[in-house]
């Protein structure tokens, strides 16, 4: 029954603490220096106020479970430093803008490329389904290429490329006509429960709940998602990424034995 396999991101492949300020200052920092390279004198607090500025748009945005590409961005930023966006300023800050995460890689999640292969070498398809944030899914992408994780990897669909984010059905069908899918013999992994489990059960998928760093998430989340009451029950819930497997194959037998 189960052909397809897809991941999360965030805090279920890779992790890093999203509370700390470090990749905000990075790209500011990044941001900031290029538009001094190309003779524009821009404050410290002036660049502060305009990734403030890019915040409140963005979280509007994200909360209609919408997103924009990198230019968009890009076009918010300099807008906030009251800067023409035009094709020269826009050239000038979009790939620092992009490759802050690169200044610090976040870190694997322990069993990950196990888990994949294991899924891989049983003939599941396997893709990624992932809410970006301001990291671009080429950055993204990126990073877990140096991992050893992208070819593991059919299709991968980033919400600044779709246009929507978790758990807006439009990115989980969009994932799944890419791996040519039909929801019914997907399982969708991830861990939070608004965005990865209610969003893939709503697309008609069989999820996973991977729930090793599910409380951090849901504290960082509260600033950009709300449910409104929506929920979902998870399939199979695991704390550790070397259950993955098992817990797909008993998904795969039940559905098997219900046929």
């Amino acid at each position: 029954m189960l052909e397809t396999v897809t991941f999360d991101v965030w805090n279920t492949l890779l992790v890093h603490d999203f509370s700390d300020d470090r990749l905000t200052k990075a790209r500011i920092a990044r941001v900031g220096n290029a538009l001094e390279s190309a003779g524009f004198r821009i404050s410290p607090e002036c660049l502060r106020e305009a990734y403030e500025y890019t915040e409140e748009r963005l979280s509007l945005l994200w909360k209609q479970e919408k997103d924009i590409g990198l230019d968009g961005h890009v076009d918010l930023f300099l807008d906030g430093l009251g800067l023409e966006p035009d094709e020269m300023t826009m050239a000038i800050i979009r790939e620092p803008y992009a490759l802050a995460l690169l200044d610090f890689r976040p870190s694997v999640v322990d069993g990950a490329r196990d888990a994949l292969e294991s899924l891989k070498n049983k003939g599941y398809r396997i893709g990624l389904i992932s809410n970006t944030g301001r990291t671009p899914g080429t950055t993204i992408r990126t990073v877990l290429e140096g991992y050893g994780l992208l070819s593991y990897f059919d299709w991968t669909a980033f919400s600044n490329e779709v246009g929507y984010i978790k758990p807006n059905l439009r990115i989980f069908e969009r994932a799944l006509a890419g791996l040519g899918s039909a929801p019914g013999s997907a399982v969708h992994i991830g861990d939070s429960m608004l965005l990865d489990i209610y969003g893939a059960r709503r697309a008609g998928m069989k999820s996973i709940l991977f729930n090793k760093y599910s409380e951090r998430f849901e504290k960082y989340a509260t600033r950009y998602y709300d449910a409104n009451g929506r929920h979902e029950n998870p399939d199979e819930t695991v704390g550790d990424l070397a259950d993955v497997a098992a817990a797909v194959e008993r998904l795969d037998r039940a559905g098997k034995v219900n046929i």
